[in-house]
């Protein structure tokens, strides 16, 4: 296994923390639940019928998928090709981009709307041939071509709801690129960034803008129990990674200077936390109230 694939998977795992509350609430009470319980706890996402099981979407304690980014990933990626942000050119985006992989990837496997929701390795239940595409209650039932597209054509009414985004990623936030622009590597692990338009390590005064949370918006990094570093970015003040610290993903993939060196990477969990009840999954308990996620990183 890439060290990649292996750092960001347990970066992931580690601060991934207990999915539910002792109340019941949670996963369960999101639109990541697409399981049958998900309609009676006023869920209103594209659920089955065919399934009490919540995590068994994304995960499975055996056999998952070896290449994800991603803890026991119980998915199949999609063979999409996709077109980066970078293409469009701009200016402003100075930081060199990796293949779109690591847990971005993971994401994709049901967000690029190009394969069904329940396009599963393992599926519930012990020699299951699969859940029953015809015992979907969802709106438009899960089909193979484009289910994210017609999922957010009527989602309830809630079309405001980014969940299909589709294979052209130009109009989305940057993913599977170098933290800061670059500078950061297992051989430089303090950085600094080589974009002054992003939190360096080790500056003074407030940096980030996110001092109101009490964070620093600093990088700090830590060393897993493998020894294999990875890095995050403070939204908090506390000592040691939380889980609404924006997580950092270390691929050694990438082009540059640093190639073939571990060095951070912005992907689509290091915003959001697919098992938090924060609003559109942020990391941070209000969400972007006062564009507090991007002020996290981009002093602006």
């Amino acid at each position: 296994m890439k060290i990649s694939k292996l750092a960001s998977g347990l970066a992931l795992l580690a601060i991934s923390g207990v999915a539910f509350a002792g109340n019941g609430t949670g996963i369960a009470s999101t639109k990541h639940n697409l399981g049958a319980g998900a309609s009676a706890l006023g869920n209103k996402a594209n659920n089955t019928n065919g399934t009490t099981e919540i995590c068994v979407f994304c995960h499975t304690p055996h056999g998952g998928n070896q290449a994800a980014a991603a803890p026991l990933w119980n998915r199949k990626f999609s063979t999409a090709g996709y077109t980066r942000y970078s293409s469009l050119g701009t200016t402003t985006f100075d930081a060199a981009e990796a293949p779109i992989g690591s847990v971005s990837v993971a994401c994709l496997s049901c967000h690029d709307g190009t394969q069904a929701m329940d396009a599963m390795i393992n599926s519930p239940g012990s020699n299951s041939p699969g859940i029953s595409r015809g015992s979907s209650t969802g709106d438009n039932g899960w089909t193979e071509t484009n289910v994210m597209s017609n999922l957010a054509a009527s989602d309830n009414g809630n079309s405001g709801d980014m969940i299909y985004l589709g294979t052209d990623l130009r109009n989305d936030h940057p993913v599977s690129m170098q933290y800061g622009g670059g500078g950061f590597s297992s051989s430089n692990v303090n950085g600094p960034s080589i974009d002054p338009a992003y939190a360096i390590a080790g500056a003074t005064g407030t940096v980030g803008n996110n001092s109101s949370l009490g964070g620093t918006g600093r990088v700090a990094n830590r060393t897993l129990g493998n020894n294999l570093l990875v890095w995050y970015v403070d939204t908090n003040g506390v000592s040691g990674q939380q889980k609404d610290d924006f997580t950092l993903f270390s691929r050694t993939d990438g082009p540059g200077a640093n190639a073939g060196l571990n060095q951070p990477y912005v992907e689509c969990a290091t915003c959001h936390d697919p098992h938090s009840t924060n609003p559109t999954f942020l990391r941070l308990s209000g969400g972007n109230t006062g564009s507090q996620v991007c002020l996290t990183c981009h002093t602006k």
